[in-house]
């Protein structure tokens, strides 16, 4: 029985041609080391066999899928979809078409992408890392951008903001306004971003003589539900504090959450700033101070980075880049001026 055109592959085509699957790859991608009877005789056997070229078996031989991809913890957070948002931009723009996998914050899963078919194959990675080890980045070999999570010796360079600098000034910013009893709410401390928000918080505890009280530092998975829990925790002690910094964006709304229902008021019965902005700090009232990065931005600046690399960067670099990103102390109304 004859193959259908559904069944018809670039060997079937080669061997009719009697040429190899290379020199058909080539002439299908419009590559000039191939002599015009060549060339003719194959678009011809392509016409007759009404031959529909399969993009990833083609990619197999020149060794490009025109595919990058962005391995995530997860989309319903949304400074992920954010980055997210960026690097598809400039993917798209340079002819790439983007893969987007969440592994659930799960190193099994993660592992079990790089070890896929789609993992071996696309061209690119842009990465938000689960894995704690240098060692696993290390054996990533396609070519990969760290973004917001870094681990030094990882081999690979990496799209950061200035962490440190963003929990240090929203400290300061409840000090220069009177407050003492400052909490702070995060997670733990696995990477970069997690450990510069909790010493850039102690460090302008420090610098205003104040010593950080280990009943004010809550520490829990970076989620929702924590901001909730240790915001009610905090307000429920016996000498609450009169402000808390909650270190990103889904413990804020935790936190604003647990405000409400324990019916006190935001810059007034208690002082509140998050790390990155959110939609609930954006339309509660007062407006909710917010540590802004720029996560879009940090998409873009790793696909343009990838991209590069892809296409075959200078070869003279030896150092990874790093590329850290400013951030913004933005002030609304959501801290209390205490007298002194």
């Amino acid at each position: 029985m004859a193959k259908t055109n559904k069944e018809i592959t670039i060997k079937d085509v080669a061997k009719q041609a009697g040429v190899s699957v290379a020199t058909v790859s080539r002439v299908m991608n419009g590559r000039d080391r191939v002599s015009e009877a060549t060339r003719k005789k194959i678009l011809k056997i392509i016409e007759e066999m009404n031959f529909v070229p399969n993009t990833m078996a083609a990619s197999m031989v020149n060794k490009k899928t025109n595919m990058l991809s962005v391995v995530v913890p997860e989309i319903q957070n949304p400074f992920y979809t954010a980055v997210i948002g960026g690097m598809v931009e400039v993917a798209k723009k340079e002819g790439f078409t983007t893969l987007v996998v969440a592994t659930n914050s799960d190193e099994a899963e993660e592992e079990e992408f790089f070890e896929s078919f789609l993992g071996k194959n696309v061209d690119g990675i842009i990465l938000i890392g689960t894995h704690k080890d240098a060692e696993f980045y290390r054996n990533i070999r396609k070519p990969t951008i760290l973004v917001d999570r870094y681990i030094n010796d990882c081999g690979h360079d990496g799209v950061l903001i200035d962490n440190f600098r963003g929990a240090y000034e929203a400290t300061k910013h409840f000090v220069d306004y009177g407050h003492e009893r400052i909490a702070i709410i995060d997670g733990a401390h696995d990477f970069n971003d997690g450990k510069d928000r909790y010493w850039g918080y102690r460090q302008a505890m420090h610098e205003s003589g104040l010593t950080p009280d280990p009943a004010y530092h809550k520490q829990g998975n970076w989620l929702e539900e924590d901001g909730y829990r240790f915001t009610k925790e905090l307000m429920q002690s016996g000498q609450p504090p009169t402000a808390i910094f909650a270190a990103n964006n889904v413990i804020c709304t935790g936190a604003i959450k647990a405000i409400r229902d324990l019916n006190l008021r935001i810059g007034e019965d208690i002082s509140l700033i998050g790390f990155d902005d959110n939609e609930l700090a954006q339309f509660v009232q007062p407006r909710v101070t917010v540590v802004s990065r720029p996560t879009r931005d940090m998409g873009i600046q790793a696909a343009e980075m990838l991209i590069q690399k892809i296409k075959g960067e200078p070869k003279e670099r030896t150092k990874l880049k790093k590329m850290i990103l400013d951030v913004e102390l933005k002030k609304f109304g959501s801290v209390k001026r205490l007298k002194k």
